[in-house]
């Protein structure tokens, strides 16, 4: 246990990037030539684990968000607004306060987990529900995150062959890019910044004001003859992205022991969205707007933990394994388990065929450096900030005549003679102190 005299005033921080990683698994089903005792055809599943993995870099220089001129003289009042700040301001207790809330990764990571779902509701052909209120969720001060509730894992419809499964391979690395080209682009079109001129002006009840002298900075031109231009620049942080093929796993479907089945798909509960909002202790209203609060989380709860109907659940299974039907009609009591020595050939054959296509390195290997080098790409790329660095400018050009450049210069001689003279005044004085 570390003793409170060995904590030192500033620790030490770690720099090192934390990278975030999402995992996906495509399954594939592969028909064989092995027969069980009862003549059912031995089925292999191949599983394509492929992951994403961001990694953060160094902040860069991003785009002007704002730039103004200002002449001699001139003074204007800025405000910065985003979707993650929220300004407050209550009544009764005259309490104002500006919340934050710093997102961007998360929405990238969010978005990047969505757009790749588009494939998995493709794939698995059971549920067809809309993406996109999945993944614009709020990551705003007003709103919360969430969590990733999308299944990973999806099931390809139809029978494939080593060949077929090369090429899907490929179609899944052309969509994965896809989804982390857009999810990019997503980020920076929702994370916009909004910097403009308020003025400071009366209001009835006093919040115009209040927002305005909590959320807004003055900027001014002390000069006489030459014009300031500042510049708002955006801060972007820099990143890593890296997509990979990291395994080919392979297993006998067994209808007596079937595969779990992912979890149940996301599930909307309206597109509305509460702004929090703090109550004082002494407010009157305190146990009312308590009572909405507990009514409203307890009616969420209730309809996001709804169980699902039996068909819905058996329509899933089956999407997930058509084996599982089979199940759910016949008794697992008189089916027997596929004999160990069919599920070793059974395996045998689907390592044959993913050799031959040079997928895999060996017969019960991994995955090929072949493979790799075709499906694994990195790319480096940049998110926006809330974070905005300004830089300001000095105009060559001088807008006053010769008179004014001339009075300003005698002002000046007149300062420095001024200081000189006082300089003086100061040495002499020091002398008749000694004498």
């Amino acid at each position: 246990m570390t003793k409170y005299q060995d904590i030192p005033c500033c620790p030490d921080l770690n720099t090192a990037p934390i990278c975030d990683v999402l995992d996906f698994r495509r399954h594939l089903i592969f028909p064989t030539t092995i027969r069980t005792e009862q003549g059912q055809m031995v089925q292999v599943e191949v599983i394509f684990h492929t992951r994403f993995t961001r990694c953060p870099g160094s902040l860069a220089l991003g785009e002007i968000a704002y730039s103004t001129t200002l002449l001699p003289g001139e003074k204007v009042r800025l405000a910065s607004t985003d979707r993650h700040t929220r300004f407050s301001f209550d009544s009764e207790s005259k309490l104002s306060y500006r919340s934050e809330q710093i997102s961007e990764e998360q929405y990238r990571m969010r978005a990047l987990r969505a757009f790749m779902s588009d494939q998995n509701v493709e794939d698995s052909g059971s549920d067809h529900y809309s993406e996109q209120g999945k993944w614009d969720f709020h990551g705003d001060a007003s709103g919360s995150l969430g969590f990733l509730s999308a299944s990973a894992e999806t099931n390809a419809k139809g029978s494939h062959s080593a060949s077929s499964s090369r090429d899907y391979l490929r179609q899944h690395r052309a969509h994965a890019e896809m989804s982390d080209n857009q999810s990019v682009e997503a980020t920076r079109m929702a994370h916009s910044i909004s910097i403009g001129e308020v003025q400071s002006r009366s209001h009835a009840e006093g919040e115009t004001s209040d927002h305005f002298e909590s959320s807004s900075r003055e900027f001014k031109n002390p000069n006489q003859c030459h014009a300031i231009t500042f510049l708002f620049y955006r801060i972007n942080k820099t990143e890593t992205i890296k997509f990979e093929l990291v395994s080919i796993e392979r297993r006998v479907l067994d209808p007596v022991a079937p595969a779990p089945v992912p979890a149940n798909p996301f599930r909307g509960v309206g597109q509305i969205t509460t702004v929090p909002q703090e109550v004082p202790a002494t407010s009157a209203k305190r146990l009312e707007l308590q009572q909405a609060a507990i009514n409203s989380e307890t009616q969420l709860r209730a309809t996001v933990l709804a169980p699902s109907t039996p068909q819905v659940g058996l329509s899933r299974a089956a999407s997930f394994s058509p084996l599982l039907t089979a199940t759910a009609v016949a008794p697992i009591a008189i089916q027997m388990p596929v004999a160990d020595d069919l599920r070793v050939k059974a395996l045998a054959e689907v390592d044959a065929k993913l050799l031959r296509q040079r997928m895999i390195d060996k017969p019960g290997g991994v995955v090929s450096t072949e493979i790799k080098a075709e499906i694994d790409y990195e790319r480096q790329t940049s998110i926006p900030t809330a974070g905005v660095i300004v830089k300001s400018c000095l105009d060559d050009c001088n807008i006053c005549e010769e008179e004014v450049q001339t009075r300003e210069k005698l002002e000046l001689t007149q300062l420095d003679l001024q200081n000189k003279l006082l300089a003086k005044q100061i040495d002499l004085l020091e002398k008749s102190q000694e004498y």
